[in-house]
């Protein structure tokens, strides 16, 4: 009886969060529409100039090779890597590399796409999204170097990134066997022809929500920042209240923090990736029937990783630096 009780009230305190929590929003967007509608439009701007640009043309172009099945006929160079180090079937190693060079959230598409397509069993695409769901060069290199002023910092981050992705993957790695579940099976090979208009629809279509999520993460978070004394925090607290939920104002919130709280945090909110690129990625992956927990046991591990190899980096930095001035 003490049990059917504990239940039936957590169903009722879900049900009110279910509740007064899209009620507190809409409430907040209500009594600030100043600051909401700045975010909105920051966030429109920011995909209009940056994200889809980078994005669309790669996103179109991968969706072509994973839909034609290229990935089954470069199986045999991949089959012995793919296996020794991921556990992965060796088709996983183009959605692989096309999401580690795409960018969020190219890698959980792919990874939907193949899943949909029938290479990969269900735990191994799981465990796939996470591995290549990470920032692309373009977003990197382009506008976080100029977010954060320096081109060399971009590269560090990408480098941390790929390298931290990919320690994750093989510390979740499972066994050939393990991992044998539900794995491919032979497809057919469609035309280009009837490849290249589906592919730019499915891309038009992540695009769309892509631009959604960022619009209402951004006009969200400035909402929270009219309500919530988050200005009067540390600017390495800003940028971890703001990168959990999303990326690129977490990473913004970095230009006020130390220069050596730079590469760290911002190291570990690309390996995490923030809440607004997990929504992204979750649409993909519940439309594949894939589970989440895998994606997001990476996506932690790889953050707690990249911090790591960023902290390592700045003592490195710093002790040749002191060596060079004695």
């Amino acid at each position: 009886m003490h049990t059917l009780f504990r239940e039936v009230g957590n169903v009722r305190r879900f049900s009110s969060v279910r509740l007064w929590l899209p009620l507190t929003g809409i409430g907040l967007f209500l009594l600030f529409p100043g600051p909401a509608g700045e975010g909105a439009r920051a966030g429109l701007r920011l995909c209009g100039t940056v994200l889809i640009p980078a994005l669309f043309p790669v996103s179109v172009l991968a969706g072509c090779l994973v839909r034609t099945g290229t990935a089954q006929r470069t199986r045999r160079r991949a089959s012995r890597w793919m296996r020794a180090l991921f556990g992965l079937p060796e088709t996983c190693a183009l959605p692989l590399l096309l999401g580690l060079l795409g960018g969020f959230p190219l890698g959980a598409h792919l990874t939907a796409a193949a899943r949909e397509e029938g290479w990969i069993g269900r735990q191994e695409a799981a465990r796939l999204a996470g591995l290549c769901n990470n920032a692309g060069p373009a977003f990197l290199l382009g506008a976080v170097s100029s977010l954060l002023g320096s081109p060399a910092l971009g590269i560090q981050l990408w480098a941390i990134q790929l390298l931290s992705a990919l320690l994750a993957g093989l510390f979740l790695r499972q066994t050939p066997a393990a991992a044998a579940g539900g794995t491919a099976q032979a497809v057919s090979q469609p035309s280009p022809g009837a490849v290249l208009p589906k592919c730019i629809e499915s891309s038009a279509l992540a695009m769309l929500r892509l631009t959604g999520a960022v619009v209402f993460f951004q006009a969200a978070l400035a909402c929270l920042a009219a309500v919530l004394p988050v200005s009067a925090l540390p600017a390495v607290w800003q940028a971890g209240f703001y990168g959990i939920l999303e990326l690129t104002g977490g990473l913004s919130a970095l230009q006020a923090a130390r220069p050596e709280a730079v590469l760290p945090l911002g190291a570990a909110l690309l390996g995490w990736g923030g809440l607004c690129v997990h929504l992204q990625a979750a649409e993909a992956l519940a439309r594949a029937d894939i589970p989440l927990g895998p994606y997001f046991r990476h996506k932690a591990l790889q953050a707690g990783i990249s911090l790591l190899l960023a902290a390592f980096l700045v003592l490195g930095k710093n002790f040749i630096g002191n060596q060079r001035f004695l």
